[in-house]
């Protein structure tokens, strides 16, 4: 695991595909960022020089889930970011639920490829708990209570 995060921290959570692109897109307009991520042939391309940890992606087995829960409960505890952003897929859900009983402000980024369609549980629910919703498409704003239009992000 890396360094503790100072102040005016962002921590990013990641799968692989378009939601890393997506990730490191919104991410990139921030600053710099420690990264949660799942280890793939893209992620570890496109997150190559950065800081990350890398986990296991949450499925239908509870095991990567706890232990994705348990890392999530320590990190956000102990580095307290100021921020958590994630376009991720069932790997977030542990960091949202997280967050948002410790307090931690988060943004969910919904992806490109999501929009018109259905969105997965744990889009739904990762939208749900975070703080804000960044979606890139107009008619996704109806979906999305909190959400603000950040258009096309790549």
């Amino acid at each position: 695991m890396g360094e503790g995060t100072a102040k005016g921290s962002v921590l990013a959570v990641t799968s692989p595909g378009g939601v890393v692109l997506d990730t490191v897109a919104v991410v990139d307009a921030l600053g710099d960022a420690r990264w949660i991520a799942v280890e793939a042939i893209d992620t570890r391309r496109v997150l190559a020089d950065r800081d990350v940890t890398w986990v296991r992606e949450v499925g239908a087995r509870p095991g990567p889930w706890w232990a994705n829960l348990r890392l999530a409960w320590r990190t956000l505890r102990h580095e307290r970011p100021d921020l958590l952003v994630s376009a991720g897929t069932g790997v977030a859900v542990p960091w949202f639920l997280v967050a948002r009983l410790v307090g931690v402000r988060s943004l969910w980024v919904e992806t490109w490829n999501l929009a018109g369609a259905e969105q997965g549980r744990a889009a739904a629910l990762c939208s749900r708990l975070a703080r804000s919703v960044a979606v890139q498409r107009p008619e996704r704003l109806a979906v999305h209570r909190r959400a603000v239009l950040v258009g096309e992000l790549y």
